[in-house]
């Protein structure tokens, strides 16, 4: 069943009246839904229900609100990532969509020594990004994105954080998974392109920060994100 997000339903006695442009575009012109057709909608805070469609219209949807829907797909472990900002911006759309699916709950892009970018573009298109995979995954809350922040600001800042270090060669993320699950929490730093410098990685030791390696291999900045990602969530489901 398609899926939509909504953040603040219009619904009185069960009926909903929906006026998102984007919704109705989808649902009317692109999945050519009509009079009984079916969806859901969640409002990014837990709440989704089934609707069904009495009316619709190139402005608007009026539908039936039918019965809540029960989904139990959030992570049990609040993860911030804090993601360097790489040169091409469609590979920061792509850690935002697929660090959502995954089921992250923080995202900061991160400015380092190395980073080439400082800021961010077309922010509204990442936090499009973002909603439409939670909508795909069936997530049932959309992960907060947040403007840029500096690295030696953030790193002093966090609690049971951990970053990802090429030149670590003993601990692995793994290692770290009961602290992790002790703690519920977790914020994981992954490098630019060139990686961190030796006064951040410095730093962040100095501030209590565990450092840890992908193994022999050294990865993609995007790649080690979702890498880091999975092993951290798809092992806590």
């Amino acid at each position: 069943m398609q899926r939509f997000y909504i953040p603040s339903p219009d619904i009185q006695k069960n009926i909903i009246d929906i006026r998102e442009p984007r919704v109705v575009f989808q649902a009317g012109k692109v999945l050519r839904m009509r009079t009984g057709s079916k969806f859901s909608i969640f409002d990014g805070k837990g709440r989704e229900v089934v609707v069904e469609v009495l009316e619709i219209d190139r402005r608007k949807i009026i539908g039936n609100v039918m019965e809540a829907v029960e989904r139990n797909t959030e992570p049990k472990l609040d993860i911030h990532l804090y993601q360097a900002i790489p040169k091409k911006p469609a590979l920061f759309e792509w850690v935002v969509q697929k660090a959502t699916e995954i089921g992250v709950n923080h995202i900061y892009p991160l400015i380092t020594d190395r980073t080439e970018k400082k800021r961010l573009s077309k922010f509204e298109r990442l936090q499009m990004i973002a909603i439409e995979a939670a909508e795909q995954s069936r997530r049932t809350h959309i992960p907060a994105l947040h403007h840029p922040v500096n690295f030696a600001e953030a790193i002093k800042k966090t609690k049971h954080a951990y970053l990802a270090y090429e030149y670590e060669d003993k601990k692995s993320l793994a290692d770290y998974l009961p602290a992790i699950q002790t703690h519920k929490e977790a914020h994981i730093f992954i490098g630019p392109e060139g990686g961190f410098d030796q006064k951040e990685i410095d730093l962040a030791i100095k501030n209590k920060v565990d450092c840890f390696t992908f193994g022999p291999r050294i990865l993609r900045t995007e790649t080690a994100a979702i890498a880091a990602l999975s092993i951290v969530l798809l092992s806590g489901d």
